[in-house]
């Protein structure tokens, strides 16, 4: 076998099936990507990592049956995308439950990291988007894909994409230029 970074992302995945040394290459690579899509979906350090880690076992248990057909990084974010929104779901049909049967909600414990302020200011900020719209601008702005890759992980169109983008910074300047005004007021 060749030296696991001369690899592309398909051949290391497909030698994932029987070398586990590849896999973690492939993990080594794309772990951060996977992390950042998902922190920035779903609002949560933790749940960020239950994602990644859950990305990559469902991958690794369809490596053998997957035959390639987009960018291997495409492919990749349709699946961190659909563990989120998977996840979201789940979390919030459990708080539903969690508050018929009178149970408080654990709140997790702070970060003491210096960027976590800024990542829960971000999260804040993108709380008032649409799961479509935070998807959109996360893809696009934050991990850099162009509009036709946030296209194909999303599985819609480009202008449908732009659409999403459009209105997702016009509702993000509305917000900033309220919370602006509120605070000088």
């Amino acid at each position: 076998m060749r030296e696991p970074h001369t690899l592309t992302d398909w051949d290391l995945f497909q030698q994932g099936a029987h070398d586990h040394e590849a896999f973690a290459a492939l993990f080594a690579r794309h772990k951060d990507f996977v992390y950042r899509l998902a922190r920035g979906y779903l609002g949560c350090a933790d749940l960020a990592e239950d994602v990644t880690q859950e990305v990559f076992i469902r991958i690794f248990q369809k490596r053998a049956r997957w035959t390639p057909r987009a960018r291997f990084r495409t492919w990749l974010y349709r699946v961190a995308l659909n563990t989120a929104r998977e996840l979201r779901r789940k979390q919030k049909r459990e708080a539903g439950h969690r508050e018929r049967m009178g149970a408080e909600l654990v709140v997790a414990p702070q970060d003491a990291e210096a960027n976590e302020s800024r990542l829960k200011e971000m999260e804040r900020v993108l709380e008032v988007l649409s799961e479509r719209q935070r998807a959109v601008l996360l893809l696009r702005f934050f991990e850099g894909l162009s509009v036709q890759d946030t296209a194909r992980v999303l599985g819609c169109r480009a202008g449908t994409v732009k659409s999403h983008l459009h209105r997702a910074l016009a509702t993000l300047r509305v917000r900033l230029q309220s919370e602006a005004s509120a605070g000088n007021a």
